[in-house]
C-alpha cells in the first residue's frame, strides 16, 4: 500500500559496502558466453547470508540462479540483478576485470550492467532490513545466469521453476532520473546473399554478393516500417551487427550472410516487420535483377510491452523518488531486459539505473559512479518501504 501522508524514513547507505562488493563481482570473469556465473556464487551467498535471507538455487551448476528471500506473504517485491556480462573487447585503459575506483567511479566491465547495481540492490535491502521491513510482504534479491544472451539458463528457468513475484524491480536498463516501463520488440533475422564467383582482377565477370547485401541493407535502412505505433515508443531502429561473406581478396564472393538487429515499438508486430522486409526485398530485385537475396533465418524475437502509468508498482516508485527527492521521468527504451521476461510471465515489472549520461554499458572502460549507486539504493529501500512498510 504507497503510504500517505507518511514521511519517508531517511535510510542509511554505506558506500564502502557497496563499492566493496561491486568490486569483488567485477573481479569475476563471467563473460557470456560461457558464462561461468558460478563463479559469483560464493559472494553472493556471502552477500544474502549477511541479510539473513532464506537461499534457493536453481540451475546449472555452472550457471545459477540465486534467490534470497525475507519475510513471507504478500505483497512479493523482487530485486534480480544478472550477473553475466558481454566480453571486454579492445580499447580499455585498465584490466577489464581488475578494478579501479577513481575520481568517483568504478571501473570494469560489469560495474555498471549489472554488478554494481546488484550491490546498490544489496544495500537497499540491507538498509530496509535495518529500518524493520518487511512489516508485511516478502523481499527477494536475486542474481541470475545467462540475461546477456536470452536468459534461457536465467530468469526464464526461474519462472518455469514458479518465480512469480507480485512486482520485480530489475537494476538494469534506464538511468538514475529514468525508470524504464516498456522495451520495444525485437527481432534478429539472417539475411543471405548469393551471387557469382570470379577472378578478383575480372569483377564484371562476377556478381558480388557482399556488394548486393550492403546496397539493400542500406536501402531497408532507410524503410518506413509504420508510423501507427504507441506514443511513449520512438521509431523502429535497424542495426547491421553482423557480416560472414568472402574467403580471399582476390576472389569475388559469391555468397554473403549478414545479421540484422531490428528493434520495433508497441502498435507494430513481428509480422508487419518481416511483411515490409519481403516487400523491400522484391522490390530490390525488381530494380537488380542480379540481385539474389533472401530471409534465412529468424535467429530471436521478442514482442515490445509497457506497463501501465497509473499501476500500483509504478506510482510506488515515483513516491519513492519524490521522498528521497529525485527528479524521476517514466521512459521507454530499445535495448530488453529481464523485466521483458518477467512482465510476460504476468509480473509487473520495471528498470531503473544508476546510468547517467551516455551509456558506457558493453563498451570499453566500462564505470558507474559510486555517488549514483548510492542514490539508487536509497531509492530502492525507499520504494521497499513504499510497498512492505
Amino acid at each position: 500500500m504507497i503510504k500517505k501522508g507518511k514521511e519517508a524514513p531517511c535510510f542509511k547507505i554505506n558506500s564502502r559496502e557497496i563499492v566493496d562488493l561491486t568490486r569483488k563481482l567485477v573481479r569475476k570473469e563471467t563473460v557470456n558466453p560461457p558464462g561461468k556465473e558460478y563463479l559469483t556464487k560464493d559472494i553472493v551467498l556471502k552477500s544474502l547470508e549477511r541479510l539473513g535471507a532464506g537461499i534457493t538455487i536453481c540451475g546449472n551448476r555452472k550457471r545459477p540462479n540465486i534467490l534470497g528471500t525475507i519475510g513471507e506473504g504478500k505483497p512479493s517485491i523482487a530485486i534480480i540483478s544478472h550477473m553475466d556480462v558481454v566480453p571486454p573487447g579492445d580499447g580499455w585503459k585498465n584490466h577489464p576485470f581488475k578494478p579501479v575506483v577513481k575520481r568517483g567511479r568504478i571501473y570494469g566491465r560489469g560495474a555498471v550492467d549489472d554488478k554494481g547495481p546488484y550491490a546498490a540492490g544489496w544495500a537497499a535491502v540491507k538498509a530496509a532490513l535495518e529500518y524493520g521491513l518487511p512489516r508485511k510482504g516478502t523481499i527477494i534479491l536475486g542474481a541470475v545466469s545467462d540475461e546477456e544472451r536470452g536468459s534461457e539458463e536465467g530468469v526464464k528457468l526461474l519462472i518455469k521453476e514458479g518465480f512469480h513475484p507480485d512486482f520485480c524491480l530489475i537494476p538494469d536498463g534506464g538511468k538514475i532520473n529514468q525508470a524504464v516501463i516498456g522495451e520495444k520488440g525485437m527481432l534478429w533475422i539472417k539475411l543471405e546473399s548469393r551471387g557469382k564467383q570470379a577472378h578478383g582482377s575480372s569483377p564484371s565477370q562476377g556478381i558480388n554478393a557482399i556488394a548486393k547485401l550492403s546496397k539493400f541493407i542500406l536501402h531497408l535502412r532507410d524503410s518506413d516500417f509504420g508510423k501507427n505505433y504507441h506514443p511513449r515508443f520512438t521509431k523502429t531502429t535497424l542495426n547491421w551487427g553482423e557480416v560472414k561473406g568472402g574467403v580471399a581478396p582476390n576472389i569475388v564472393p559469391g555468397c554473403c550472410e549478414a545479421t540484422l538487429d531490428i528493434r520495433y515499438p508497441l502498435g507494430l508486430t513481428r509480422g508487419v516487420v518481416l511483411r515490409r522486409i519481403r516487400e523491400e526485398l522484391r522490390e530490390f530485385k525488381r530494380g537488380d535483377s542480379q540481385a539474389d537475396i533472401r530471409i534465412k533465418e529468424i535467429l530471436l524475437g521478442t514482442k515490445p510491452h509497457l506497463i501501465r502509468e497509473n499501476s500500483k508498482m509504478v506510482k510506488a516508485f515515483l513516491k519513492a523518488a519524490r521522498d528521497v527527492r529525485l527528479r524521476l521521468i517514466l521512459k521507454t527504451i530499445g535495448g530488453n531486459s529481464l523485466a521483458k521476461e518477467l512482465y510476460f510471465a504476468g509480473i509487473p515489472s520495471l528498470s531503473h539505473s544508476p546510468e547517467e549520461g551516455e551509456s558506457s554499458a558493453h563498451r570499453a572502460n566500462e564505470s558507474v559512479k559510486i555517488d549514483n549507486l548510492v542514490k539508487c539504493a536509497r531509492l530502492w529501500a525507499t520504494f521497499l518501504w513504499e510497498l512492505t512498510g
